[in-house]
């Protein structure tokens, strides 16, 4: 039987029709995802983003395994696709509450001479990547705002002489001062505690007491000789934070503050005055 060539296109066509319209309705048909293969991963080597040390995890990843990789500040991490493309690998994020798969990524971490270990899924749409470190120097660029200024004070404000102890405060308290940021995107509590170093020109002296007035002498110096002596005064911060519910971490990074002055300090001269003789009568 011979068919007209009209008639063999009409044929072929409806046959693909068939095709599609089947695949379609598969397609939208109730999946049993038990079937589905749940070990299929990205490609540990296909990174989108890496980096190094005490990688903050979102609430979604084990606390465990948040824990570890925040605590690990000389460790690798690195994160991949979730899922490769293809009719040979199920992407999970179809099942998952994050929106649009290029959002999707698996997180691996790896200690010191250690193996890649894959610590969960993140769904960057609702997260932000920061670290330990990163948090380090958003506090140290910004604790001068939340803590109090440097304004030492000493005494006596003029004439200071030798063998006479010229008393200072730091003009600031000494006990711990806290302040909460929030460092892209994550829940940051910061807690500082300061100690002084004092140098009465060259004479060192540090104390965790902020000083006072005189007959406070915790803050003190008498100077031996005359001349212009130069002072200085740092304030060094002890500073720890605490993160989405992990730490406490302690800050690395150095937290201090700086006043430097010169004061001229003059010898005491005795001077003798001749008593006044009044005559008789």
């Amino acid at each position: 039987m011979r068919y007209s060539s009209g008639l063999r296109f009409r044929a072929a066509a409806l046959l693909i029709v068939f095709v599609v319209s089947g695949a379609l309705w598969a397609h939208w048909l109730p999946f049993d995802y038990s079937y589905a293969n749940p070990q299929v991963v990205g490609n540990p080597s296909d990174i989108r983003y890496e980096g190094r040390g005490g990688l903050i995890l979102p609430p979604s990843v084990s606390s465990e395994d948040r824990i570890r990789v925040a605590g690990c500040r000389d460790c690798e991490w690195k994160m991949t696709p979730a899922c490769l493309p293809g009719p040979d690998n199920y992407c999970d994020a179809v099942i998952r509450s994050c929106p649009g798969l290029i959002d999707h990524v698996r997180t691996w971490f790896r200690p010191a001479n250690g193996d890649w270990v894959e610590t969960g899924l993140i769904c960057l749409t609702t997260y932000r990547i920061a670290t330990v470190a990163d948090i380090d120097r958003f506090i140290l660029e910004s604790f001068h705002q939340h803590v109090p200024p440097l304004e030492p004070q000493c005494w006596p404000a003029q004439k200071v002489i030798v063998q006479l102890p010229y008393v200072c405060e730091s003009g600031q308290k000494p006990h711990s001062h806290m302040w909460t940021h929030t460092v892209a995107g994550h829940n940051i509590e910061v807690s500082a505690t300061p100690a002084w170093t004092w140098n009465f020109h060259g004479s060192h002296f540090s104390t965790t007491k902020s000083g006072g007035p005189f007959p406070n002498l915790s803050v003190s110096h008498t100077f031996t000789k005359h001349g212009n002596k130069s002072l200085q005064v740092e304030t060094r911060w002890q500073g720890s934070f605490t993160v989405v519910g992990l730490g406490t971490f302690p800050i690395e990074e150095q937290l201090s503050q700086t006043r430097s002055w010169t004061v001229p300090v003059g010898e005491a001269r005795a001077r003798l005055i001749a008593p006044r003789l009044t005559t008789p009568g």
